[in-house]
């Protein structure tokens, strides 16, 4: 994907079905390196982030196979304990989870470089942090951070700093194989971390505290091969909750969990927005003058960092929006770039620090270019809500988090071209 082109104005009406969770796969696809065993992934998202995962699996040896019925089997058996280009893994952020995976069943891992968005500084401190306890020794040269645990990883008592969700899932990747009993404290609580607690323990993992912020795990010396399903991706449901609530109709997203999203249908209903949850779908129609309201990121269960950049395009509208929002990014120190791409759209926008106000604007078209996948649905949801023709190059990134989404947008209403 390089562009996407954009007809906005019309109503967006009708379902939309949710795929499988980005955050959730890649730390469980990691994760499967532990089992030295064939695993069976279900709902797996063909997002570009899960594929490069399945290509960084597949140059250190194991054996993929796309069935048919839609599953993607996975044998680690043949995983070697190679260091993967940094071509590879420094597309994903993801690909940090090589980490513990390659501590856990080899005692050594190497990573040539992590990506995925840039928020600014995005340091994996608090993973080396945690590895270091559980007996693991580093070193970095010629731009390759390599750890070592000659004897074998120990069970430890960690304390996190704050609850990072990569170093929570790193660190119970690699706690589920060593000797003895773990304990991360102000672990994540993140739906994707209790997902991937499921899969370690149906794979042979004993695993206490999920959605909790002290996990307990017992450390055994082999696992298993496992089936999972992986969880519904709570981001891109609310990424087309905020579609609907931006162009006016009424959208309902199906195959979702609602208690993973809380705090997002709480504020849809104190923006005046009317909300419809069932038992695995949300619905949304907005009613002219929605308001806007103040939201604070946070760890889960507060309101997700993933869902910031859209809620703001929400403040954005002009003619929908009755009063200005704002949002206080408590989680990524730069979450902000997409802001600039809004003002070439005509909005107007105050930032400072880590707090935002936006102010309801009469939006124009305007070529701009995704900064980030969440900023990238921000620009869409503007795009589609404001009449005219809007180009937003740098579409690849979007592709990162969100399936099938040319069709998925045409199935509601929208006008819109990805190239």
């Amino acid at each position: 994907m390089r562009k996407i082109v954009v007809r906005g104005g019309a109503e967006l009406t009708g379902e939309v079905a949710v795929g499988g969770s980005k955050n959730a796969a890649l730390p469980i696809l990691f994760a499967g390196i532990v089992t030295e065993e064939t695993c069976v992934f279900y709902n797996l998202p063909r997002v570009s982030d899960v594929l490069r995962a399945l290509e960084i699996l597949h140059f250190l040896g194991a054996r993929i196979a796309f069935e048919k019925s839609g599953e993607v089997s996975v044998d680690y058996a043949p995983v070697t304990p190679k260091t993967p280009p940094a071509a590879l893994t420094s597309s994903i952020r993801g690909s940090v989870y090589l980490l513990g995976a390659m501590l856990a069943r080899f005692g050594e891992a190497a990573l040539a470089g992590a990506g995925g968005c840039d928020f600014g500084v995005r340091p994996i401190d608090q993973h080396l942090f945690g590895f270091g306890k559980l007996g693991a020794t580093e070193e970095r040269a010629e731009g390759v951070l390599r750890l070592r645990a000659e004897e074998g990883l120990c069970g430890a008592r960690i304390r996190l700093a704050m609850p990072s969700v990569g170093a929570s899932a790193n660190l119970l990747i690699a706690a589920s194989r060593a000797a003895g009993r773990t304990v991360i404290e102000n672990a994540a609580a993140e739906p994707h971390i209790a997902a991937l607690a499921a899969f370690l323990s149906a794979a042979g993992a004993h695993i206490e505290g999920v959605g909790t912020s002290t996990l307990t795990v017992i450390g055994v010396p082999r696992l298993h091969g496992a089936r999972v399903t992986i969880i519904p991706d709570m981001i891109e449901a609310g990424t087309y909750l905020a579609l609907g609530v931006a162009c006016g109709g009424r959208v309902r997203v199906r195959g979702v969990c609602p208690a993973h999203l809380t705090a997002l249908t709480d504020a849809f209903s104190e923006m005046g927005v009317g909300v419809e949850i069932g038992k695995d779908t949300i619905a949304v129609s907005a009613p002219e003058g929605y308001r806007g309201i103040d939201v604070e990121t946070g760890p889960y269960p507060a309101f997700p960092t993933d869902l910031h950049p859209q809620m703001a395009a929400l403040f954005c509208l002009g003619g929908r929006a009755g009063s200005k929002g704002s949002v206080t990014e408590n989680v990524w120190e730069s979450r902000f770039r997409y802001t600039e791409e809004l003002r070439r759209m005509g909005a107007r926008i105050d930032v400072e620090d880590r707090r935002a106000v936006f102010y309801p604007s009469a939006l124009t078209s305007a070529k701009i270019k995704a900064p980030d996948l969440r900023g990238g649905a921000a620009l869409l949801i503007a795009a589609l809500s404001t009449r005219g023709i809007f180009e937003i190059d740098n579409a690849g990134a979007v592709a990162r988090g969100y399936e099938h989404l040319e069709s998925k947008l045409r199935g509601i209403g929208a006008r819109v071209q990805i190239y």
